[in-house]
């Protein structure tokens, strides 16, 4: 075991545990959970693999992009990862896979379903710990995209974007950007998207009209 995964285990974990009075449920969490460092630009498991079914998704430090993939290799962005970000992976169909890809050089954790609940069984904490907050910042990051694709205002998306990931913008690859914006743009992941060129040059006729 690497000690910057240590490291970045207890930055997650003990803003929310107790350090002296919590100590044995931290150990449960710690040994029941699996470390993986994703560098830029690479995908966590192969493109068949289901390895993230049943498991809990925390990411550490970086950025990520959670995506499924269907059998037809098309894939659908549906989730950002910041470091703190929470994702529960129950995709039972067979057709599709779940999977991340690191924006930016990433830590993630993963703690299989079945082990967390045993886990909350023993100590009430981790009951608590995944009632109060990981399962509400695995609902409240998930929804953020479904609340963006509500918005039929192009203006609207991006300000509401802006909002909900800080500083999040100018890191985020163009094409990936697009898709979480909902954007039908001629751009190339290699060109800036500038909100003046957005409005004023790059949006096609229907979408200016919207707005």
């Amino acid at each position: 075991m690497e000690v910057r995964y240590i490291k970045y285990f207890l930055k997650i974990f003990l803003p929310l545990l107790d350090r002296k009075n919590d100590r044995a449920a931290i150990r449960f969490m710690f040994r029941h959970t699996a470390f993986f460092s994703i560098s830029k630009g690479k995908r966590l498991f192969g493109p068949t693999c289901r390895c993230t079914e049943d498991n809990l998704i925390i990411v550490g430090d970086g950025l990520v992009n959670g995506y499924l993939r269907n059998n037809e290799e098309e894939e659908t962005n549906i989730w950002i990862g910041t470091k703190g970000s929470v994702y529960i992976c129950n995709h039972h169909k067979e057709d599709y896979t779940f999977n991340l890809f690191a924006i930016e050089d990433a830590i993630v954790f993963l703690i299989d379903q079945s082990e967390l609940k045993e886990g909350c069984a023993w100590y009430p904490v981790l009951d608590a710990l995944f009632n109060t907050h990981l399962l509400q910042k695995a609902f409240s990051d998930v929804n953020n995209r479904n609340i963006l694709f509500r918005l039929q205002h192009t203006e609207n998306r991006i300000s509401l974007f802006r909002r909900m990931y800080p500083g999040l913008f100018d890191r985020m690859p163009t094409d990936l950007l697009l898709s979480y914006l909902d954007l039908d743009l001629d751009l190339t992941s290699g060109q800036k998207l500038e909100i003046d060129g957005v409005f004023n040059k790059n949006i096609p006729n229907d979408l200016q009209n919207q707005n």
